[in-house]
């Protein structure tokens, strides 16, 4: 027997064995089941609903929306041949929804994943979690529901995502895994481009691939992100790192100068854009140096 699956990471959707929910009647029917999910097993005031749902109706028009509202809801547990009797519980007063266990919920079990992984002590198993909730989280929870309640849990669980991620870079990178560290690296920048930390740690990342003009590339990209979004700069341990890749580089290229005859084009663009990424650090720290100082006389 397939047991009903809810998804709520990316646009709600009901699945139970071959059948599919993904539109729904209304938006209010909608917007009703996210938060009876998002709030399950209490009894929810029908009263609270009425001003959740309908903020401008009188109580008698309320109700009449409300009734259709679960009406429609039943029907479309009919629509998937699933028995909501154990699911959907009605008075006049109330409304509750209490899965049972074999109801499976994805940001429920995004969330179970998540806390699994936080307490376990095996670096293996706790990828394994980390892994499994990253997989669920397939978007922002209940796209294109735009109420309060809805946002806040929105930005609490796209901010548990990133944390997750961030987790699994590290790990990564603890196991000197850096083509997963860059990956995963890259796929958080995506989401949120201001996070310094992470532009660090694919620096790192790359330089430990070999790739230094990438790892250099990546920090110019930080920084002219910092300065255009935020007007401030770099942290001093990201433009130290910055210095020292640059100068393993500049030592492997004079290294491979003395071990081979490179193409004379080639080392000489090579030392131009290192003599560029140089003169560049250098302002940086003078201007941060002005900002300290600055800064110091203010206080």
């Amino acid at each position: 027997m397939t047991h009903l699956q809810i998804r709520a990471l990316g646009k709600l959707q009901l699945q139970h064995d071959e059948w599919v929910v993904s539109s729904f009647p209304t938006h209010h029917v909608e917007e009703l089941l996210a938060y009876l999910l998002l709030f399950p097993r209490a009894k929810h005031s029908r009263l609270k609903l009425i001003d959740l749902l309908w903020p401008d109706c009188s109580e008698e028009q309320g109700r009449g929306r409300l009734n259709t509202a679960v009406w429609r809801l039943r029907k479309l547990f009919d629509d998937l041949h699933y028995t909501c009797d154990d699911l959907l519980f009605t008075s006049r007063d109330w409304i509750s929804l209490t899965p049972p266990p074999q109801v499976q919920i994805d940001f429920v079990t995004f969330e179970s994943c998540e806390r699994q992984a936080r307490i376990e002590t095996d670096p293996v198993r706790q990828e394994v979690w980390l892994a499994r909730a990253a997989a669920l989280y397939q978007g922002e929870f209940c796209e294109g529901i735009y109420a309060d309640w809805c946002l806040l849990e929105r930005e609490r669980l796209a901010r548990l995502h990133l944390r997750l991620l961030g987790e699994r870079m590290f790990s990564a990178m603890q196991r000197g895994a850096y083509d997963t560290a860059v990956e995963l690296g890259q796929h958080i920048l995506q989401i949120d481009p201001l996070r310094e930390e992470v532009h660090r740690a694919l620096m790192h990342s790359y330089r430990q691939l070999g790739l230094f003009a990438q790892a250099m590339r990546q920090f110019h990209l930080c920084t002219d992100l910092l300065q255009a979004e935020l007007r401030i700069m770099p942290l001093p341990e990201t433009i130290a790192l910055f210095s020292q890749i640059a100068a393993e580089q500049s030592a492997g290229l004079r290294q491979k100068r003395a071990s081979t005859a490179p193409n004379a084009a080639e080392l000489q663009a090579a030392v131009a854009e290192l003599q560029i990424a140089s003169d560049r650090v250098n302002n940086l720290l003078v201007k941060f140096n002005f900002y300290s100082t600055t800064k110091g006389e203010n206080l």
